[in-house]
């Protein structure tokens, strides 16, 4: 089980290795994580897909997530401040349908159709950590995990660079696993 301080430090470490990789390299190993994803049986049998806007430092999704909206019905999370909650919102435009929200991350602005977390197909999950048996570091507030509890039938897939993978990410019993891990 992990402590609280196992994991501070690990997610700091995680964090500037993330953030030490140049912007030129960065597109270069997002575009290959996402052709594996586009490969997997999960990613080509889904219909409903959840996924995030990252940011910055993190895998680059915005060049792809285009893609998706033309294969796929694509959702983004919205972050409810008040109960700490994450809102899957149906995204059809990019330009149209995404503010800055909380944490100056780009979210659905609230015209966008809200459906349940069950009722998606696939999940694709950012992490500051993954571990080869799909453990998650995130960021410490617990919004996915509290998100990905009410999805028990939902195929996740965490992504992530190389430099965010170790050996053993330390977990606690509210941690959720992932079921498949892809990096560049």
């Amino acid at each position: 089980m992990g402590s609280l301080p196992e994991k501070a430090a690990l997610r700091e470490q995680l964090l500037a290795s993330r953030a030490a990789i140049p912007s030129p390299k960065r597109r270069l190993k997002s575009a290959k994580i996402f052709a594996k994803l586009f490969k997997t049986t999960a990613y080509r049998k889904a219909r409903r897909v959840a996924f995030y806007h990252g940011t910055a430092d993190e895998v680059r999704t915005r060049p792809f997530l285009e893609k998706i909206i033309k294969e796929k019905e694509l959702y983004l999370p919205r972050v409810g401040r008040t109960r700490r909650s994450l809102s899957l919102c149906r995204i059809r435009d990019l330009k149209r349908d995404l503010r800055k929200g909380t944490y100056a991350i780009m979210e659905p602005r609230m015209h966008c159709a809200v459906l349940s977390a069950s009722g998606m197909d696939l999940i694709v999950v950012p992490g500051v950590g993954f571990d080869r048996c799909g453990g998650r570091l995130g960021r410490g507030a617990g919004y996915y995990d509290r998100l990905l509890k009410k999805m028990p039938g939902v195929h996740k897939i965490g992504i992530c660079y190389r430099e965010q993978l170790v050996q053993n990410v330390p977990v606690a019993k509210h941690d959720i696993a992932m079921d498949q891990v892809i990096t560049d």
